[in-house]
């Protein structure tokens, strides 16, 4: 590549006396190129010809406007800020990551050059030989302290390659130095080239043993912690557990078996083990399955230890297996804190929780020099390590980040929020720019680079102002490791999720038993939310989330439990807090129709009418309380999961009384086939019934089923 781009270049000879004008450009192309392909082969050559130093390389790979390289307009702010003596930047972290692109060569009639090609930001290569780039390798910084981030460029590439990785990591390193900011970390995935530059900036993995940081290229006295993502960890380690089947400890197993007999588990077992432990009617149960909940997490060491204290012969033995994916849990938590209000494993690292960071290190430590494959071979040194030495990786970077910000003698740091330093931040560009690219109708370096004007045009227009909500980004890059994409869900089975998107529910479904019928005549309110949550649960990602929604029951595990059994003669679906929010919403309902029918007609009726609920439902106190913790898990305190729930309970009632399913329109729009079956139900019933407060709830079911069905 090198020879076909620069065959006609004359490199002058090095000698003592020389004076070094302005480089040309081709000049500067080819040392950027040479310097990043090779740093050793650049030595060699400036041994013999007169090549600048390496440190000033890093000014020639930026550019003032949206091309491939760094982007000079992130970094004159961030200089700003930072002479400012901005406290929240003095310090960040670095984020690198790449995004697969359609390898398509185009011309540009505005550049009058060829688009597509592997470009580095120091000049154009137009050479047939030179290959069309194939990935966009980005780099990120996010705040260690504040909560900003700032896109520094992208690079275009052939393929990803642990060398032009490292070389491009410490020239964004050396320019962050010069104008102020220190990078504290960096962090990617676990891929082989990201294994591969880890190891090219310092990073030693022998075994177990683990050098977790690396030396500062511009000042030696300082070092720089290395993290690998911990959601691509938690998919690494589920895709060992699911090909080697079992891991050994000790002689004892940690089977993937039981997490597969819970997906095959049929309901009807699990009723009749429920039965003898609480001597309930089986027909007045049912087991629901919370599909959004996690693989590695306590939620599914509930569940096993639930199905064995249930007296089910085939989770027999399952403690090991269940210890196993608790302590993993952990680990992930710890590495991904977002927000001071959070607790237990998921609270900010501090000086109070350091000993239990040191004691969850060495546990985790200890279990991975046990650990063995099926072969019987250490996973310390198998083919499918690095999902869990990726972990011990990140547990170093935590404990040397603890001891050197936190118990620092000069003005030490209160906390560490970690999930910071997860690609979290990263794949919230990505998602920007995959929409921009889909606009265009194509992932073309082209079109990257139209969508990465505008991702960077918004980042610094609102840099430090207006951060995403990470708990969300996390959620979503999870979905693949919750329990309803583990395996495909059947009828029946304890794991079915009778709201997943797309189900269609079976008539008997929706029945209601005589006892709790009886109940709702009594209880409108009970029956109409019972109706909002079954259309709410499909659209919440956030398994405790889900579970907030449902009533306790007797007969379940503590906590966000991943399946439960209800007892729908004693207790109702809806939670008590779901009841309470739709009793509120239906009286403001009702006095706004009353009052302000006159003003039913304007566009923002629905809107307005939203809001006045939300207003009036925010002085509702206690609403549910087994959120308590989780509702400050995200870095969001005003738009959070909280809001979340309740915005989606106003809006899918008033889209029940609306009759839509679309965004929530005024009554007079049109009234619901639900609405309008109630008032003539209610009219038969005054009429010709001595109590006219007695609803006919088996007439209006029916109804209610079909707007259920809708589309």
């Amino acid at each position: 590549m090198l020879r076909a781009q620069f065959t006609d270049l004359q490199l002058d000879l090095r000698y003592e006396g020389t004076q070094r004008g302005s480089y040309p450009a081709t000049m500067r192309n080819f040392a950027v190129s040479l310097h990043l392909f090779s740093s050793k082969a650049y030595e060699c050559v400036a041994r013999t010809f007169q090549l600048p130093e390496p440190t000033t390389l890093h000014a020639w790979l930026s550019n003032p406007d949206y091309r491939p390289g760094f982007s000079q307009q992130v970094f004159s702010v961030l200089a700003e800020r930072s002479q400012a003596e901005d406290k929240d930047f003095q310090s960040c972290s670095l984020l690198i990551g790449a995004m697969s692109l359609e390898r398509r060569i185009q011309y540009d009639q505005h550049t009058n050059s060829m688009q597509g090609l592997v470009d580095f930001g120091a000049g154009n290569y137009d050479a047939d030989e030179v290959p069309a780039a194939g990935e966009a390798l980005m780099l990120v910084a996010v705040g260690f302290q504040g909560h900003w981030i700032a896109p520094l460029g992208y690079f275009l590439l052939a393929t990803l390659t642990g060398d032009v990785q490292s070389q491009l990591l410490r020239h964004c390193i050396l320019k962050l130095y010069s104008i102020g900011l220190q990078v504290v970390s960096v962090t990617s995935d676990a891929t082989a080239p990201n294994v591969d530059t880890a190891r090219r900036l310092g990073v030693l993995v022998d075994g177990v043993s683990v050098k977790s940081t690396f030396f500062h290229p511009a000042n030696p006295a300082l070092e720089i912690a290395y993290f690998f993502d911990p959601c691509h960890l938690l998919t690494l380690v589920h895709n060992t557990l699911q090909a080697y089947g079992s891991l050994q400890v000790c002689s004892k197993a940690i089977c993937w078996d039981y997490v597969l007999r819970l997906g095959v588990l049929q309901e009807q077992e699990v009723l009749q083990a429920a039965h003898k432990l609480s001597g309930v009617s089986i027909s007045e149960q049912r087991v629901w399955g919370n599909g959004a909940a996690q693989l590695f997490s306590e939620s599914t060491a509930q569940a096993l230890h639930f199905a064995a204290s249930l007296g089910l012969s085939q989770f027999l033995g399952h403690e090991t297996t269940s210890h196993f994916i608790t302590l993993l849990g952990a680990v992930f938590d710890v590495c991904s804190s977002r927000s001071v209000h959070s607790k237990g494993p998921k609270a900010p690292l501090s000086l109070a929780s350091s000993d239990s960071l040191n004691n969850l290190c060495n546990e985790y430590e200890n279990l991975l020099r046990k650990l063995r494959d099926g072969t019987g071979e250490l996973l310390g040194l198998s083919r499918h390590r690095w999902g869990f030495l990726g972990f011990l990786v990140n547990l170093r970077s935590l404990q040397w980040m603890a001891k050197t910000y936190l118990e620092a003698e000069d003005r030490p740091v209160p906390y560490l929020l970690t999930g910071w330093w997860s690609l979290d931040p990263l794949e919230w560009c990505w998602g920007a720019i995959r929409q921009g690219c889909e606009e265009r109708g194509a992932t073309t370096a082209q079109a990257f680079q139209s969508a990465y004007r505008h991702v960077l045009c918004k980042g610094l227009a609102a840099l430090g102002r207006n951060t995403p909500n990470l708990l969300d980004v996390s959620l979503s890059r999870r979905a693949s490791l919750q329990l309803q994409a583990a395996w495909p869900l059947g009828k029946g089975q304890v794991w079915m999720d009778h709201w997943c998107p797309g189900s269609r529910q079976d008539t008997s479904a929706i029945d209601l038993s005589p006892s709790l019928l009886s109940r709702l005549e009594e209880d409108t309110t009970t029956y109409v939310s019972r109706f909002v949550v079954q259309k709410l649960l499909p659209l919440l990602t956030c398994a405790e989330c889900r579970a907030a929604l449902m009533s306790p029951s007797g007969v379940a595990p503590a906590g966000s439990a991943l399946m439960c059994v209800n007892n729908w003669g004693r207790q109702c679906l809806p939670a008590e807090s779901v009841r309470r929010v739709i009793r509120r919403a239906e009286k403001i309902f009702g006095l706004s129709t009353w009052f302000f029918r006159d003003s039913r007609q304007h566009r923002s009726w629905g809107l307005v009418l939203e809001l006045a609920i939300l207003a009036d439902v925010s002085e509702e106190p206690g609403l549910f309380p087994s959120l308590h913790d989780h509702l400050f898990e995200s870095n969001m305190l005003v738009s959070n999961h909280y809001v979340t729930i309740l915005q989606g309970l106003v809006r899918i009632f008033l889209e029940l009384h609306s009759g839509q399913l679309g965004a929530a329109q005024g009554p007079e729009s049109g009234q619901s086939t639900w609405v309008s079956r109630s008032k003539e139900v209610n009219s038969e019933q005054s009429q010709g019934s001595a109590n006219g407060q007695q609803r006919n709830w088996p007439c209006q079911t029916p109804v209610l089923k079909q707007w259920f069905h809708a589309p």
